[in-house]
């Protein structure tokens, strides 16, 4: 059985996911890692690419998404853009989003220094830009992040 989705259904389907990106990003530029966990379904995956599609993450489930991206970035400053996007909405409770992004990820503001984490490599910054891929489906009334890829096809280091 195909579940119809009329053109209102769409709309504000894709309102509210664009609203769930638009929290990842908030949250990760405020480090409120369990609140930004909280955007993920139980059993999510989170995948982390570079311009060479390397993989730098492969998560499972909130707890280490949020115990992950806490400890990589620890106390940097991150500030993320979300630009355009497609979204389609395949039933009432199931949707996929792509949204081009830039991110900016530099060294604490308090001149605490430190350097990030990224899978294999250490930096003091990065100013990447890619798309995040995500798949969401509605749980409860809820749209949740069920596979979110963020693949960046250029990224600037700073060591």
């Amino acid at each position: 059985m195909t579940d119809v989705v009329s053109d209102t259904e769409r709309l504000v389907a894709v309102d509210a996911i664009r609203e769930v990106m638009a929290w990842y990003v908030y949250y990760a530029d405020h480090a409120e890692w369990g609140k930004l966990a909280g955007l993920f379904t139980p059993a999510a995956s989170f995948r982390t690419y570079g311009p060479r599609d390397e993989l730098y993450l492969d998560l499972t489930g909130p707890r280490e998404i949020e115990d992950t991206i806490r400890g990589s970035v620890g106390n940097a400053r991150a500030i993320h853009h979300l630009f355009s996007y497609t979204a389609e909405v395949q039933s009432t409770t199931s949707a996929s989003i792509v949204v081009n992004m830039e991110d900016l990820i530099t060294p604490p503001d308090d001149g605490s220094g430190g350097a990030v984490q990224l899978g294999d490599v250490t930096f003091t910054s990065v100013h990447g830009y890619g798309h995040y891929r995500c798949d969401l489906v509605k749980v409860e009334g809820t749209w949740k992040i069920d596979k979110l890829v963020q693949t960046r096809l250029r990224m600037d280091f700073a060591q």
